[in-house]
């Protein structure tokens, strides 16, 4: 498979606004016309989308506390890595 091309991460940086419906009719069929020809993009809006729809699905969930035990140490490492 080639480099992603300009093309190519001009659409992933909108990825996000897109599989959220923030962006208006005319980009959504920009970034779908891409996909439909892209095999480097894709498999990425894809697996993208059907992850956002898992999130989804799961509604509100609570973590259990050792996830989230695990999840604030883990934030709390980066941010003293970033020091």
């Amino acid at each position: 498979m080639t480099a992603p091309s300009a093309e190519c991460r001009a659409i992933l940086n909108r990825i996000s606004a897109y599989l959220d419906g923030e962006l208006n009719a005319t980009a959504c069929a920009a970034i779908e016309a891409h996909c439909a020809t892209c095999a480097h993009c894709a498999p990425i809006v894809d697996g993208l989308r059907r992850t956002v729809g898992l999130c989804r699905d799961a509604g509100g969930a609570p973590l259990p506390d050792e996830v989230r035990a695990r999840a604030r140490e883990g934030i709390r490492r980066l941010l003293e890595g970033r020091k």
